[in-house]
């Protein structure tokens, strides 16, 4: 009887043209990957549609700064804002607290970094709907910033990105004919022998007559009061500390230190440092024991505002909340006595 060859298991699975065949496939798969990221990543985001039938007499926003870095970290930080925006189903903006773009300045309003650094980070279904208020940082300057007011001004990309001005006032919501929120915007990074008519500005914000606004906010790169490496900067603590007192501005939100603090003090605003959006962490060291609150993990703040509190509540890059912290409208005291942690927030590290 003949016998018939059989060939060995390993000949029997080596079929050059099989091989050939899968490794085609695999090219093709990836040369359709990449195409569809390119045509993604290139192609001009469509002009953004504000969210409707939000009740005036509610404002959400979440704000953080140092952001621009076009890393994986940025990347985690957005999704985890579009995560919190959708449990909580509510958000009406986002506050950029300076250096929105780190790097090689940018060279227009077609510069990559417009979709790498913003456009296409944050989406979803809050944030590709939201507009972006944005304050400039040391890290635009000298040249991004031109671009960065360019870019607000043409309405280019979503037409999210907002910055009327190197500092300018904006009011959000509306209770009994009285604006929610008034917000001034600022720029610490521009010259400081310039600063006394950005001093101008926040007294005419809320000295002009009117309704007054129920809650008071100003927004910068800088922190007028610093448990962080960078410290203070006696500067803004002798120029504009008093303007925000003699005003009584409720919170001051910054960046600039790489990480997330709250610092209160005595007749002071609420010093909410939010600079953990997208770039190296800075380290919290023993200096900000003195902090109500101070991580050194990457994340964002919300502060979300009625006519009777404001709840502030600081992420991780995760959407999980850091720690909270609530302010009746209806107490006495400025920040520190005022602004309480709130017990449904607070969170035990392992």
């Amino acid at each position: 009887m003949k016998r018939t060859k059989t060939s060995s298991p390993a000949a029997r699975r080596f079929v050059p043209g099989k091989a050939a065949r899968r490794s085609s496939i695999a090219g093709g798969i990836l040369l359709i990957a990449v195409a569809i990221v390119g045509y993604w990543m290139f192609t001009p985001p469509s002009p953004y549609v504000p969210l409707s039938g939000l009740d005036p007499s509610a404002v959400s926003m979440i704000a953080l700064g140092d952001q621009g870095s076009g890393n994986l970290q940025q990347w985690r930080v957005g999704q985890a804002m579009e995560r919190v925006a959708v449990r909580d189903g509510r958000l009406d903006m986002v506050v950029f607290l300076g250096d929105n773009f780190y790097g090689k300045p940018l060279t227009g309003t077609h510069d990559l970094s417009w979709q790498m650094r913003f456009e296409r980070v944050y989406w979803g279904q809050w944030l590709s709907h939201v507009p972006f208020f944005a304050v400039l940082g040391n890290h635009d300057y000298p040249l991004s910033q031109k671009v960065e007011l360019e870019y607000a001004q043409q309405h280019k990309g979503s037409g999210r990105w907002q910055m009327p001005s190197n500092f300018y006032v904006k009011d959000f919501g509306s209770v009994d004919g009285r604006p929610l929120v008034r917000m001034v915007f600022l720029d610490t990074s521009a010259p400081r022998e310039a600063f006394q008519q950005q001093i101008d500005l926040l007294d005419q914000a809320f000295q002009q007559p009117g309704p007054q606004p129920v809650w008071r906010i100003a927004a910068a790169h800088h922190p007028v009061r610093n448990q962080g490496e960078h410290g203070e900067d006696s500067q803004l603590v002798a120029m504009l500390l008093p303007a925000l007192q003699r005003n009584k501005v409720d919170v001051f939100l910054a960046g600039h230190d790489h990480n997330q603090q709250l610092v209160l003090r005595a007749a002071e605003p609420a010093w909410v440092v939010s600079g953990a959006g997208g770039q190296k962490l800075d380290v919290v060291g023993a200096a900000a024991q003195d902090a109500s609150f101070a991580t050194g993990r990457a994340g964002f703040a919300k502060l979300d505002m009625s006519a009777s509190q404001l709840r502030l509540t600081y992420y991780d890059d995760r959407g999980n909340p850091e720690t909270g912290y609530r302010w009746a409208r209806d107490c006495q005291w400025m920040a520190k006595g005022c602004l309480l942690p709130d017990a449904a927030e607070q969170v035990v590290e392992q």
